[in-house]
């Protein structure tokens, strides 16, 4: 019996999803845009209250560490902190909302957000925009909130099977739905007007061997993945690293047999705070 859904129908269906924060794709336009200022940073940020709020938490924790004033306003916080962690809480808090209205946000915020740090730490080490591998990375499972959204007890079956019985996450799915999670991805990216390179690695994650050679963030992805797996975060039963892909470190410029505890420290600590502050 073949499964009754099919790719073609899939873009029909994403306009029935919750609405996609535009300033997520804004904000990533704006990466590659040199009059970008922090006056229009700024607005964005003023758009939703639990950002705002979020920001002047941050600019004044701050603040008390150096023993000054707090602010309130959130211009002068905005300042204060600089584009680039502005960017980040922006772009992680409406990744958050987002999600955070799906009933099935708790499988896969935690992994989620770990794979997106990770991503994050390795992007600064290979000239990558951290910011775009960030939301890459919190994005990657995207398929997997469309197949939970609209197909619940067949997503169910399938993460019975990968829970249970230990299969391949995207053979599971291909068993109940006759396509993976990657590739309901890369439709649903492509449908918000994602970047091309964050769709491709989307569509790529689980299979990167052949774009990591031709895109550095299906090679940060792919790997970002893999430590969150190996790092046990979240701590989840199904966590395990069956390989290293040789194209991955290629790409990257990894060496494994090296120390790399600074690495694996930062994106542990920086989950263990993110986890607390955005969960």
């Amino acid at each position: 019996m073949h499964p009754p859904f099919k790719l073609a129908d899939i873009p029909e269906s994403i306009v029935r999803l919750p609405a996609f924060p535009g300033v997520i794709t804004e904000l990533l336009n704006d990466l590659d845009d040199d009059n970008s200022s922090m006056l229009a940073l700024a607005r964005h940020v003023e758009r939703d209250p639990v950002v705002t709020g979020r920001i002047l938490s941050a600019a004044n924790r701050m603040l008390r560490y150096e023993g000054w004033s707090e602010v309130r306003d959130v211009y002068t916080a905005v300042s204060l902190i600089g584009f680039a962690r502005i960017r980040e809480i922006v772009l992680t808090t409406c990744i958050v909302s987002f999600t955070g209205v799906f009933c099935s946000k708790r499988f896969y915020w935690g992994h989620s957000l770990a794979v997106g740090i990770g991503a994050r730490e390795l992007a600064a080490m290979v000239n990558v925009d951290p910011n775009t591998a960030l939301v890459t990375g919190l994005l990657h499972d995207v398929g997997q909130l469309w197949m939970s959204y609209f197909h619940p007890l067949e997503f169910q079956q399938t993460r019975l099977l990968v829970e249970v019985h230990g299969r391949e996450v995207c053979a599971a799915e291909r068993e109940h739905f006759g396509f993976d999670h990657c590739q309901v991805g890369e439709i649903v990216a492509r449908h918000w007007g994602l970047p091309e390179d964050v769709i491709v690695s989307i569509a790529n994650h689980h299979t990167p061997d052949e774009q990591a050679a031709k895109n550095k963030l299906v090679a940060i992805t792919g790997m970002a993945e893999r430590i969150a797996n190996a790092l046990d975060l979240p701590c989840r039963d199904i966590n395990r690293v069956d390989n290293l892909s040789p194209a991955i470190l290629h790409t990257l410029d990894l060496d494994w047999t090296q120390d790399h505890s600074d690495l694996l420290g930062a994106i542990d600590a920086r989950y263990q705070y993110a986890a607390m502050v955005f969960t």
